[in-house]
């Protein structure tokens, strides 16, 4: 299983998906990569294996 987590500073996590697929886990950490990009804020996007590795990492955001 592989988690797609979405982080904000400050507020805390604001969504999270679980994949069976790593494919899928990764088209949805770009997917929100780009929705989140051009927010306000500044956000942290994860992908973790149910092992708790992380598989990729980004902060997105105008505010960085």
């Amino acid at each position: 299983m592989f988690t797609v987590k979405i982080h904000e500073e400050g507020s805390g996590d604001l969504e999270a998906e679980t994949f069976d697929v790593r494919y899928q886990a990764n088209v949805a950490f770009k997917e929100k990569t780009l929705t989140y990009s051009n927010q306000a804020g500044r956000y942290e996007i994860s992908l973790k294996e149910d092992s708790g590795e992380e598989i990729l990492v980004t902060k997105v955001g105008l505010g960085w």
